[in-house]
């Protein structure tokens, strides 16, 4: 099971309501191991007759900003050390800083936008889930809900060595959310492209460590199949895995984890190998 030790949770300096910081929250506060790295990027990129003033003056009163913020989290005994960096390339400074503060899991609120937007956008989702060192944690649903329901994407129909390490991984981390997390439970799609691919529910229900009643094999499109699954069973968490990519393949778009993301309604969790 992959270990989490430190969550980084991305704060949008454009609202109070820091959904990112509450989740890791959450999380952290149910094992004592996992610190949190609160981060914020910043910039004025008005007319001033000082910059370098205009950046201590910023940085320092950001920096108190979030001191306030997560007061109570540290009043509690969590972890805590926050971050503040100033940068016009904010949606390129994420992954960077999460990879400094080896971070195990990127908590960030997901700005809601339309495949046809990002296509046309450099959008901060799109980047950091290009970029992530680690697993991303996008939150979708401001409420948190009492018993959690995860539901773990897995690729059965290849079993190359990537999609293997990748459903390792998803299946690995959708445990490691819910440790500590009573009464809560988890569930796995399998996306199959045809018939001929055809997984039997007792084999995903055995290779997720689940019960059968609560694995799923559909017919179609990952992109389609696996929204549609998770409104059906209410889930709050969907965990799916992405390769990693870098130079001319990092330029296209259509990853199936950023259809998904645009796709559904609710939280969800990219787990990714290079």
């Amino acid at each position: 099971m992959p270990t989490l030790n430190k969550i980084f949770a991305v704060i949008d300096p454009t609202t109070d309501n820091q959904i990112a910081l509450t989740r890791a929250e959450k999380i952290a506060g149910r094992n004592d191991d996992i610190a949190i790295q609160v981060y914020e990027a910043i910039h004025f990129s008005g007319d001033t007759a000082d910059a370098d003033a205009m950046e201590r003056v910023e940085t320092a009163r950001h920096q108190a900003w979030l001191d306030t913020l997560v007061a109570p989290l540290r009043e509690a005994g969590l972890k805590v050390v926050v971050e503040v960096e100033w940068t016009p390339l904010w949606r390129d400074a994420i992954a960077p800083a999460a990879l400094r503060a080896g971070a195990s899991l990127i908590i960030k609120a997901a700005n809601a936008r339309t495949g046809a937007q990002r296509r046309l956008l450099k959008t901060a989702d799109w980047t950091l889930l290009r970029n992530a060192p680690c697993p991303v944690y996008q939150i979708k649903k401001d409420e948190i809900s009492t018993n959690i329901k995860v539901l773990m994407a897995i690729d059965m129909s290849r079993d190359d060595d990537l999609h293997t390490q990748l459903n390792d991984l998803v299946i690995g981390y959708g445990k490691a959310l819910l440790v500590g997390a009573e009464g809560s439970s988890i569930y796995a799609i399998n996306a199959y492209p045809s018939a001929d691919k055809y997984i039997y529910k007792d084999e995903l229900a055995a290779k997720a460590g689940i019960d059968s009643a609560n694995a799923y094999t559909i017919e179609g499109p990952p992109a389609k199949v696996i929204p549609e699954i998770a409104e059906q069973i209410g889930a709050d968490i969907v965990i799916v895995g992405t390769a990693a990519r870098d130079g001319i393949k990092a330029a296209m778009i259509g990853n199936t984890a950023e259809k998904i993301l645009d796709a559904i309604a609710t939280n969800i969790l990219t787990v990714n190998v290079s």
